[in-house]
């Protein structure tokens, strides 16, 4: 079934992207598709007829930038189930599909068709809040709330059960896609995108035996702040916040209904991305 109404989602700071979703909107225009896009790329635009953030329709999304854009695009996305195809402007891509010069007819005309795969992500949500508003893709991060050098005290379950408690700069929760990012640079392992799992990493541990663990998705993960000296918080995505603050010093996390999205054209060998997209950070 042909696709006919077709998302742009485009992040500003990427100035190389304007030029993209400007031979985006020519490409679907020919093709008699109706486009809805972001009110940033609004901004930007002198073009008639098109949507703005009007996306409930939207049966495809492209996604110019690179992961924090993708990252940023799930909040219009993922509540209307909307499968996203990342166009990489940035440096990693790890969840991007094509590169600016893989765009031509023939790849529109296969995603307009359909002829694709879905390559469908675990999302993470906070208990108690919206699940359209508080969930994770790639972690939660339990930080201090100021720029204090202080250490940050915390305890952590899964299901009831004491995991850990740590003091140092704070503990990532990540899922295997989110792996890839702050968890591994803290010294968490990479885990493969299709395991359901949590990955729970302490940053800069004071204490010898503070070890990443892997657990899986279907523990419910409590974090509670025993000594903060000054403010924490809990960080989704790098994106929204929430104070961790008496009397709300605890946090439950568990697995989310809501799934992120991403349509694949090729097979992906996850191996042979990881060693060039970290060679390509590295170098």
């Amino acid at each position: 079934m042909s696709a006919r109404c077709v998302g742009i989602h485009w992040n500003s700071t990427k100035s190389s992207g304007y030029e993209v979703a400007l031979r985006l909107i020519d490409m679907l225009g020919q093709r008699n598709i109706s486009i809805c896009v972001n009110s940033e790329l609004a901004d930007h635009l002198n073009v008639p007829n098109l949507r703005v953030e009007a996306f409930e329709e939207c049966e495809v999304m492209f996604v110019l930038g690179g992961d924090g854009t993708i990252l940023s695009a799930l909040d219009r996305a993922i509540p209307y189930d909307i499968p996203i195809l990342g166009i990489n402007l940035g440096r990693l891509g790890f969840l991007t599909e094509l590169e600016i010069n893989d765009l031509n007819d023939a790849t529109m005309d296969r995603v307009l068709a359909g002829d694709y795969q879905i390559d469908a992500r675990m999302t993470m949500r906070v208990e108690g809040q919206d699940e359209l508003k508080m969930f994770a893709l790639n972690d939660i991060v339990f930080t201090r709330a100021t720029p204090s050098v202080r250490i940050l005290s915390l305890e952590y379950e899964a299901d009831g059960t004491l995991v850990d408690c740590i003091s140092g700069d704070g503990l990532i929760v990540a899922t295997a896609t989110g792996s890839t990012a702050y968890s591994l640079s803290s010294g968490g392992p990479i885990v493969l995108p299709g395991l359901d799992c949590f990955v729970l990493t302490p940053v800069c541990p004071h204490t010898l035996n503070a070890r990443p663990v892997v657990v899986s998705s279907v523990h419910r993960i409590t974090v509670r702040v025993r000594d903060d000296r000054g403010g924490a918080q809990a960080v989704l995505d790098g994106r929204r916040i929430i104070p961790l603050n008496d009397p709300s010093r605890e946090v439950t996390i568990c697995r989310s209904g809501r799934q992120a999205r991403f349509i694949r054209l090729t097979s992906r060998n996850n191996f042979g991305l990881l060693r060039s997209k970290l060679s390509e950070w590295t170098h």
